[in-house]
């Protein structure tokens, strides 16, 4: 009786046309598994460097309101502490109020002379964007008179002026700008590739 069993009724069992669908499945199963486990690992490491997304990403508590909170700059307790802390915020304000107030002048005084600016676009965006909640995170100084800092704000907009892959109302930011101060007078760089992190929120 085992060995008919193991002559014919294992063998009908092992089969190729069962054997292969059965490897392929659990395969497949354990593909998916480990995907998933390598993507949870990718997504954290990510948040670890970058910063999270929504409020985290802004480093502030949204407004209930659903508007951009306020537009006074803040400077966080690592911010205060560098020496140029009170220049450099009081550039991003001008920033800040420039933007809001679609003030091209005004606005194009806090970028280095050589920015690129369109004016229809600025005025186009100015006309319903509003920027607060601005948090000044750290000033990094690096080579040749220049400051890293990373800050976050919240945005409101008519959808059809936000950047068009996130066609929201409010949208929370993360820059790394950066801040030249080789002429004695801050002025902020044009964003460089990379610089710029946003979501909805």
């Amino acid at each position: 009786m085992l060995g008919r069993f193991r002559d014919g009724a294992l063998a009908d069992r092992l089969r190729p046309g069962i054997v292969m669908p059965v490897v392929l499945v659990v395969a497949l199963t354990l593909l998916v598994v480990a995907g998933a486990l390598l993507g949870a690992r990718a997504a954290a490491v990510g948040r670890s460097a970058v910063g999270d997304t929504g409020p985290v990403l802004a480093g502030v508590d949204l407004p209930g309101d659903g508007s951009a909170g306020p537009p006074t700059v803040v400077l966080s307790a690592s911010a205060a502490a560098h020496p140029q802390a009170d220049a450099v915020r009081d550039l991003v304000q001008r920033w800040t109020d420039a933007r809001n107030a679609g003030d091209l002048a005004a606005y194009r005084a806090t970028l280095v002379p050589d920015a690129r600016v369109d004016p229809a676009t600025f005025t186009d965006t100015a006309r319903t964007q509003r920027v607060g909640s601005v948090v000044i995170r750290r000033l990094d100084p690096v080579a040749g008179g220049e400051i890293v800092v990373p800050l976050g704000y919240v945005t409101t907009q008519d959808p059809a002026v936000a950047p068009p892959d996130v066609r929201v109302q409010r949208l929370c930011w993360q820059i790394s700008a950066v801040v030249e101060t080789a002429s004695g007078t801050p002025r902020l760089v044009e964003p460089r590739p990379g610089s710029q992190l946003r979501t909805p929120c």
